[in-house]
């Protein structure tokens, strides 16, 4: 009799664990495609040069150090993306994204490739960035942004 009551105790703490464990991991599963949306969003916003939704994707306090050293608030930063301003966005695309999710915090790296005209001239450019994710009143802000270039592409091969 023991042993079975001690091999029911095992499973029951061993069921128990299990569904401890599942809970967080779908609490983590919702936030990170909560955050590829936040992503996407933001993305959608800069090409858009929609100043309404980057307000609701960058926290009041964001800070963003550029790939230059210089530092700009989140009003620089909806200035410098502004519709009107001289260069237009065609695409962008984020490679390489991940994402590690800390309670309400996230800290999101990825490859951002960008192709966009400057007056009558198309270009391109790479840059990686680390962004820092916070959830405040329900969705996922970014607080914190740095930029760095990336290393162009090789042409020979």
């Amino acid at each position: 009799m023991r042993k079975v009551i001690f091999v029911v105790a095992v499973v029951f703490v061993s069921c128990v664990s299990v569904a401890a464990q599942s809970e967080p991991e779908k609490t983590s599963q919702s936030s990170a495609k909560e955050i590829f949306m936040a992503i996407a969003d933001w993305a959608d916003a800069v090409r858009n040069r929609d100043t309404k939704a980057l307000d609701k994707i960058f926290e009041a306090d964001m800070i963003v150090t550029a790939f230059d050293g210089t530092t700009r608030g989140k009003t620089e930063e909806i200035e410098i993306l502004k519709p009107g301003g001289v260069m237009k966005m065609l695409s962008i695309s984020n490679d390489d994204v991940k994402v590690r999710i800390f309670d309400k915090t996230a800290v999101v790296t990825a490859l951002t490739r960008m192709n966009f005209v400057v007056g009558e001239k198309e270009s391109s450019s790479a840059f990686r960035y680390t962004a820092v994710f916070l959830k405040k009143d329900g969705r996922w802000q970014i607080i914190a942004l740095q930029t760095a270039r990336a290393p162009q592409q090789s042409q020979t091969k």
